[in-house]
């Protein structure tokens, strides 16, 4: 409850002298909560068992959600955001989801470390075959002789005082290059910034734009109708406020029998759902759902094992979120699947 509930600082019906304490709260989950994330997505990555679904995306469409999902971050620090986004082509083979999270890790690396100045999104196109995208910032910088060991996990580079295991840039790395992509990292040194810049093939094909299936495009991932099913009535009712507040339509259900009754009758863009309810299986609802609205499903769960995953897809779900969610990741989630509702399974973009 604590991990949405801490989100509701900027809800102006919030107490004045409740902000900086959920604040508080909210750094201190928001690191656990990619802790366990990183933690997780190591253990596959070393595994083999990551698993990736790719299809075709644009480069600059993933990097303008990245950067949304930062902004809030980004003004509190009153930092400039200069974006330069002039690759010809920015058409790759990857996961949407998973390359999204590859430049939400930089971007936010970048405002973590800089406390003034700008931070400068670029992309550009290579004579190889490639598109760079360079993520530079004016923040603390890094020593030369540890440039080599910012990629090695739980390397700190000496700026660990913000927090953290040293996992994020380690993931990053390992994810570009499951993409056939390369990762690098510049800085001149202590307080002179750094600049990590990513480079990956560009797909072979870009497929023509989807034709429009439903009146009035929601944007931005906006204004979704979601269907939450959650047991548990605090977590309910505190992920209720949170998705509204960011501009979701949400009905809630806390059990399997009120969601097929309310699915039976409306339709909805996403099914929102935890994997462990007393009274059924999710992938009830979610079959109904789908057939009535072809719903992409984001399942809910404490267990992240590739088993876990498996089973998720199994019952229809599009998408695994391991608890506590990070905000910010569900942001990522939310923002794709917004892209394909409407859609059946087949057409739409796997994430």
């Amino acid at each position: 409850v604590i991990t949405h509930l801490f989100n509701l600082s900027g809800d102006e019906r919030m107490p004045k002298e409740l902000h900086h304490s959920l604040d508080v709260i909210r750094r201190n989950v928001e690191l656990e909560a990619r802790l366990i994330d990183d933690l997780l997505d190591l253990t596959r990555v070393g595994s083999g068992k990551f698993h990736l679904e790719a299809t075709v995306v644009d480069v600059h469409e993933l990097l303008k959600n990245a950067l949304e999902i930062c902004q809030p971050d980004i003004e509190a620090k009153k930092l400039q955001l200069h974006l330069d986004l002039s690759a010809k082509d920015a058409h790759v083979n990857a996961d949407p989801a998973r390359l999204q999270q590859v430049f939400w890790n930089i971007v936010k690396n970048a405002v973590k470390f800089t406390s003034k100045g700008s931070i400068h999104v670029s992309t550009a196109s290579s004579d190889d075959g490639s598109v760079s995208i360079t993520v530079r910032d004016t923040g603390v910088g890094i020593e030369r002789a540890l440039l080599s060991r910012v990629f090695h996990p739980f390397e700190q580079a000496e700026r660990g005082v913000q927090g953290g295991l040293g996992l994020g840039l380690a993931i990053t790395k390992a994810l570009v290059e499951l993409h056939s992509g390369h990762i690098s990292l510049e800085s001149r040194g202590h307080g002179h910034g750094t600049a990590v810049t990513v480079s990956l093939p560009l797909a072979d094909e870009v497929p023509a734009p989807a034709p429009q299936r439903r009146p009035a495009a929601i944007e931005q991932g906006k204004k979704l109708r979601v269907l939450l099913l959650e047991d548990h009535a605090d977590t309910n009712e505190a992920l209720t406020m949170l998705l509204e507040l960011r501009g979701y339509t949400v009905t809630p259900a806390l059990n399997v029998s009120s969601a097929l009754e309310i699915a039976s009758r409306e339709d909805f863009d996403l099914l929102l759902s935890d994997l462990g309810l007393p009274d059924g299986s999710p992938g009830e609802v979610m079959k109904v759902v789908a057939a009535r609205n072809h719903t992409v499903g984001i399942a809910l769960s404490g267990l992240g094992m590739e088993k876990d995953f498996e089973r998720s897809r199994a019952l229809g779900f599009r998408h695994h979120l391991v608890k506590p969610v990070d905000v910010g990741r569900l942001e990522e989630v939310l923002q794709e699947c917004g892209k394909s509702v409407g859609r059946p399974e087949a057409e739409a973009a796997t994430v």
